[in-house]
């Protein structure tokens, strides 16, 4: 088993990954093509819960987050976008500066979006005041924005990243089934990959002292699970997590049955460099000892959407 910081020294060595910045990584390279294997893998198993593929936006609105109430919950993790206005007489002194590039973060604009630091908040936003007539799925992948301070460490916690999500609206009984077959899908997926896990409780990292009692609230109901790989000295972390939101999202969206009670709703998400990561502590940076990975064994879908 190799540890992730013998694995990005080595990778870091034969040119296959680097960072632009602390948190944002490149890939190129076997281990960029890795990566498409195992993003491929991993949509198979979003395929068979749903054919319903959205590509959403970059940025998320800032009025998303406030329905979804992320600045009590995560306000810890954003990242804003933000632009220099057409104010001629700024762009010509930044253009002029000695230091353009310092000179330009000083004269950026206030922002008017944010960087998405979650895919599912798109699918609630989207359907937001909609009623269902059925169960609803969707999945996509995106990048995802979250800022955790001195804490990057490359493939293992990004500023940026990539997330798959699936994402379920129905009836409670529907997301739980849901969020139950994700977890066992997950689980095979690794296992398929020569990669050991183990399938625990948690909770969210919850900002607000308030969010103390929806964390303790997760624990009591086990609404949230995450699939860990563990390496040296006990370290675990995360690559896919499980989470059943009861009807959190449909009432703070507005999102309605078709008798009229919000919607309950589940989200399955897959971070895909910590994928790569786990793949190669498993079987190591060399082509030679990674094992074949068939992106189409999970590609069709089980679950039928109204």
């Amino acid at each position: 088993m190799w540890l992730p910081e013998e694995l990005v020294a080595e990778l870091r060595a034969r040119q296959y990954l680097w960072e632009a910045t602390p948190g944002l990584v490149g890939m190129r390279g076997p281990l960029l093509d890795l990566a498409r294997d195992i993003e491929q893998a991993i949509a198979g198993v979003a395929r068979a819960e749903t054919n319903d593929e959205w590509r959403v936006p970059s940025g998320i609105a800032f009025e998303t987050l406030e329905s979804a109430q992320y600045f009590a919950s995560f306000p810890q993790w954003l990242t804003a976008a933000s632009h220099l206005s057409g104010d001629e007489a700024m762009l010509e002194r930044v253009a002029k500066s000695a230091s353009p590039g310092a000179a330009a973060r000083a004269c950026m604009s206030p922002a008017s979006a944010a960087l998405s630091p979650a895919v599912c908040y798109h699918a609630y936003a989207a359907l937001s005041g909609s009623a269902l007539e059925g169960t609803s799925l969707m999945t996509a992948e995106e990048v995802c924005w979250r800022h955790e301070g001195d804490r990057f460490a490359p493939l293992e916690r990004g500023w940026a990243f990539r997330m798959r999500e699936i994402v379920c609206l129905g009836t409670a009984a529907d997301v739980e089934e849901f969020r139950q077959r994700g977890m066992r899908s997950g689980a095979a997926l690794a296992a398929s990959l020569g990669i050991a896990t183990s399938m625990l409780e948690a909770t969210d990292p919850f900002f607000a002292p308030t969010g103390r009692g929806r964390a303790l609230l997760q624990r009591l109901k086990a609404l949230k699970h995450e699939l860990t790989i563990e390496y040296s000295g006990g370290r675990q972390l995360a690559i896919a997590s499980f989470n059943n939101h009861e009807r959190f999202f449909g009432e703070a969206f507005g999102i309605t049955l078709s008798d009229g009670s919000p919607a309950y709703s589940a989200c399955v998400a897959f971070g895909l460099e910590r994928w790569l990561l786990a793949f190669l502590v498993a079987h190591g940076p060399s082509q030679a000892g990674w094992p074949a990975i068939d992106a189409t064994s999970c590609d069709e879908p089980v679950f039928q959407e109204h």
